[in-house]
């Protein structure tokens, strides 16, 4: 497959899925963090980003605005999509990563009094990973997309 990226020896190897969904077809690419304490979340972060960022040449049309960050705090899983200024018709392609293994580590990192990310959420974690990572992403620099994030609802984005 052209868009396949194998991280296995980071930790992640991404599955592609044709889904139709609400009369809507897409490609679901799909990864779940298996081995946590191996990994950093900004290690993951990254991974996500730069197989978002492989596929943007094919995802990006006339319309298309915003590379947004999904974070679904109940299930730890971030979402990528491009998607145009009313944020409601995606790209063909999604990357999904499943963190939730990480859980448990973000918990006892948390505990920690020594962790740089004493007293944030993982959500925050994340969006903070993701501004980081995303000002030194060359793949990323070369569209014309504003990077958003959001965990609540896509009108309620922040700018990355």
């Amino acid at each position: 497959m052209a868009y396949q990226q194998d991280f296995k020896d980071q930790g992640l190897a991404w599955e592609e899925t044709a889904i139709t969904e609400h009369g809507a077809e897409y490609v679901l690419h799909s990864s779940v963090v298996t081995s946590p304490d191996n990994m950093t979340v900004e290690a993951i972060l990254a991974n996500c980003v730069e197989h978002a960022v492989a596929l943007l040449a094919d995802n990006i049309n006339d319309d298309s605005l915003y590379l947004m960050f999904e974070w679904d705090n109940t299930a730890s899983t971030l979402t990528i999509v491009v998607t145009d200024d009313s944020k409601s018709r995606d790209a063909k392609h999604r990357v999904l990563c499943d963190m939730s293994a990480m859980n448990a580590k973000m918990k006892q990192l948390a505990e920690s009094d020594q962790w740089k990310y004493q007293d944030e959420s993982f959500a925050d974690i994340v969006k903070h990973a993701l501004h980081d990572y995303l000002t030194t992403c060359t793949g990323f620099m070369r569209y014309s997309l504003v990077a958003v994030f959001h965990q609540a609802s896509r009108q309620q984005t922040e700018l990355l």
